[in-house]
């Protein structure tokens, strides 16, 4: 069952950018320190999500918001959840349009967010269409694992404000979807970003 916000006391600033993440996190689900021996993959850990991991610790924690929620899962169940995207989930083959150096780092349904080792910014299908709609390769859309959290964590709180956030023709209100908005823009730093960000989250009316 998906954790609420709706009753949890705002996060305050605090003095590094992991912390910040870990208490934004941390109203949705559990965080602890985990270290890179619970990484159970035949891959290398990536040394950004060995931070991540050891330094904001998601565990497995679910943040509602329109549609499907976003997903964190522990170090230690993370290689499995790349089946469906480095190996098809029934074969066990390597799917060859799979860049090694990518992991799955959260999901929102079958939508991965893609930790790109090499420059460490997180991939996300292009466009509004989702990963299995997708025509073109994934595109980076936050620069950071952090900014990622703190993004998804900003829409979950949004989200939560909302007693009713549909209208009589189960349409999301347009109140609902601006909250999202401001709330995306207060962590990415731009109104244009945080719109084309919320149409990826399920906003399709975010402008």
């Amino acid at each position: 069952m998906a954790h609420s916000a709706r009753n949890a006391p705002e996060h305050q600033q605090t003095a590094t950018p992991q912390t910040a993440t870990r208490q934004a996190l941390s109203v949705f689900g559990p965080t602890s320190r985990q270290e890179p021996l619970e990484w159970t993959g035949e891959a290398p850990l990536a040394p950004e999500l060995a931070r991540f991991y050891r330094e904001v610790g998601p565990e497995w924690i679910e943040i509602d918001t329109a549609g499907l929620p976003f997903q964190f899962f522990a170090l230690e169940q993370l290689w499995g959840e790349q089946a469906g995207y480095r190996w098809n989930r029934r074969t066990g083959a390597q799917l060859a349009d799979w860049n090694e150096e990518w992991t799955v780092v959260a999901k929102q349904g079958s939508d991965p967010f893609i930790l790109d080792g090499l420059t460490g910014r997180i991939l996300t299908a292009p466009g509004d269409d989702g990963w299995e709609d997708r025509l073109a390769d994934p595109e980076p859309t936050f620069e950071s694992l952090e900014e990622m959290a703190l993004a998804l964590a900003a829409t979950g709180t949004a989200w939560a404000r909302w007693d009713d956030p549909f209208d009589e023709r189960w349409s999301l209100r347009r109140e609902t979807t601006d909250s999202v908005v401001e709330a995306l823009e207060s962590v990415l730093g731009s109104h244009p970003r945080a719109a084309a960000v919320a149409r990826k989250f399920g906003y399709y009316a975010a402008v």
